[in-house]
């Protein structure tokens, strides 16, 4: 008797039923909650590859500098920006917005890059080339940090 009037219905009213939008409504709420988070993680990844990208490109300026002089000494905003002028260098700032690479630790046979993603993690490139020979090494902090290195 039910499913005859649902069948004379179904004839005469062309439409969907409450029950039929309900569960579209919690199929598409269900595939949201899936979709937003992997989204989310995508755009940290995003964030954090595009800080180590502005720290090995700052590290290419640097060196381009050092084949001029045969020093590091000297490097700094003013100089660095000359070379290369699509990075905004920093030296010693108490915080840094994302889009900046900040240079310290500037002497004859190294120097420090740092740069912070928008995600909150801290990229550091060091180069040394003292008494021990040339070692380079690149450390991070934060969430995006996985062991301690990049």
């Amino acid at each position: 008797m039910m499913l005859e009037r649902l069948r004379r219905r179904a004839r005469s009213e062309k439409g969907f039923t409450l029950i039929e939008l309900l569960v579209v409504v919690i199929i598409i709420g269900l595939l949201a909650a899936i979709a937003i988070p992997a989204f989310l993680g995508q755009r940290d990844k995003a964030n954090d590859a595009a800080s180590k990208s502005l720290v090995r490109n700052g590290a290419t300026a640097v060196e381009a500098y050092f084949a001029e002089g045969n020093t590091y000494a000297g490097a700094d905003p003013t100089n660095l920006g000359a070379i290369e002028p699509n990075i905004v260098w920093v030296v010693g700032a108490a915080s840094m917005a994302s889009d900046e690479v900040q240079i310290t630790g500037v002497a004859p046979t190294g120097y420090t890059l740092t740069s912070v993603s928008n995600s909150g993690t801290t990229y550091n490139y060091i180069k040394d080339t003292g008494a021990a020979g040339s070692t380079v090494s690149r450390t991070c902090a934060g969430s995006g940090c996985s062991g301690g290195t990049w």
